[in-house]
């Protein structure tokens, strides 16, 4: 029933990032790209202060998204357990699991490494922007740098005598999530639901005929055919 409650995970995220996060976004767009067409006086000052809202929301955007997949994780893998391992205390141990024991969990319960899917990449990557975004400046954030050091505008150092250069690693505060990394985080979070979906599909002993045929065509069309849990 774990995997049948999931259905509709795919949809939801990615329909919160077209239907609200994209709209969202657009007006401080639009405003920014207008001051920066104004001869007002203090329209510089205007567009920074603007620039600085919208990485700041684009960042709690980006927490949200990484709160959304996770809480559908933790739930589904509480679903599997309450149905692979009853009477074990494996749900409490759950609840309160983080990013690794999750991954760890997954194994245990569904006989895969989560590590295996095409999706854990954009996956591991939202996870590290969920901690930086919510805590700051650390570790989490110094390891997204060194993988995705496109996420920071390119600042050259400056001259000798004129100040100190920006820090390395550099500052959550600097860091600019545009909607299409938030999209694709989406189309990660859609493509692991629609993988596990296979799974679940494929692991079924007794198949109707629309499902076989179905799974035929998946099978034709898949570019990651997993190997089927046990």
């Amino acid at each position: 029933m774990a995997d049948v409650q999931a259905y509709r995970h795919d949809y939801t995220v990615q329909a919160y990032v077209e239907d609200v996060v994209t709209p969202a976004a657009a007006t401080p767009e639009a405003k920014i790209e207008e001051l920066g067409r104004s001869d007002w006086g203090p329209a510089p000052f205007a567009q920074a202060d603007l620039k600085n809202m919208l990485r700041e929301t684009m960042l709690a955007f980006g927490l949200s998204i990484q709160s959304i997949w996770e809480r559908q994780l933790r739930t589904y893998l509480i679903g599997c357990a309450s149905e692979l391992r009853p009477g074990e205390p494996v749900a409490a141990k759950l609840e309160k699991a983080d990013w690794p024991e999750l991954c760890k969990w997954f194994r245990k319960l569904r006989g895969i490494d989560l590590e295996v899917f095409p999706s854990f990449p954009m996956l591991d990557t939202l996870q590290l922007l969920g901690n930086a975004s919510r805590h700051g400046d650390g570790k989490s954030a110094n390891e997204l740098a060194l993988r995705h050091p496109e996420l920071w505008p390119v600042i050259p150092p400056l001259p000798e005598g004129f100040g100190v250069s920006p820090p390395l690693p550099p500052s959550v505060s600097r860091m600019e999530i545009s909607v299409d990394w938030l999209r694709d985080f989406a189309k990660a979070i859609a493509a692991f639901w629609s993988d596990a979906e296979y799974i679940y599909n494929e692991s079924i002993e007794r198949k109707d005929p629309h499902l076989e045929a179905k799974l035929i065509r998946h099978r034709a069309e898949r570019s990651w055919l997993p190997q089927v849990p046990d």
